[in-house]
């Protein structure tokens, strides 16, 4: 399923009454949990009747789930939602958007030089840094206003303004 974002993993069952232990990827945002855009990777519909955070994961009681043997078939799938949906209202997304929306997207500045194509997103305490493959090398650029500017959608070209010498210093 192409259309398919994983927000996570089902790594484990977790005791004996069907709940799983899922591992958040990268666009993962708890409010999606509560949400009626839930599938799994195959595009059948999940709904989430209780979560709870632990540690680095988070527990999952799934509807149809009641006992451990039937959590144990879904270890090893993705728990996501359809692109296709992101951009309806009621999606519950966080205000800078989910990442995977830059993925494959042209880079360009304000003025119009082409720098690259974002490759991939990585996740830093304080914001996602684009992953860009430039002509000569790869280019780190901080998605962040007024570095990024604002770009909800999933298609189209993503606009920078960088300040000065970030795009020096990392092709030089």
């Amino acid at each position: 399923m192409d259309r398919f974002i994983a927000i996570g993993e089902v790594v484990k069952a977790v005791g004996l009454r069907g709940e799983v232990k899922l591992y958040p990827l990268l666009d993962f945002f708890e409010p999606l949990l509560d949400s009626g855009f839930l599938i799994w990777d195959d595009g059948a519909e999940v709904e989430v009747v209780g979560h709870r955070v632990n540690g680095n994961t988070v527990v999952l009681k799934v509807s149809g789930m009641t006992d451990r043997t039937a959590a144990e078939g879904l270890v090893g799938r993705s728990l996501g939602f359809d692109r296709d949906n992101y951009l309806q209202d009621d999606f519950p997304r966080p205000d800078g958007g989910l990442p995977f929306r830059y993925l494959g997207r042209l880079v360009e500045t304000v003025s119009g030089e082409v720098v690259g194509v974002v490759e991939e997103v990585r996740f830093t305490v304080s914001n996602y840094l684009l992953v860009v493959a430039g002509e000569k090398m790869e280019i780190l650029i901080p998605a962040v206003e007024p570095i990024l500017l604002l770009n909800l959608g999933l298609s189209g070209n993503l606009v920078i303004d960088p300040p000065e010498g970030l795009l020096d210093v990392q092709s030089g």
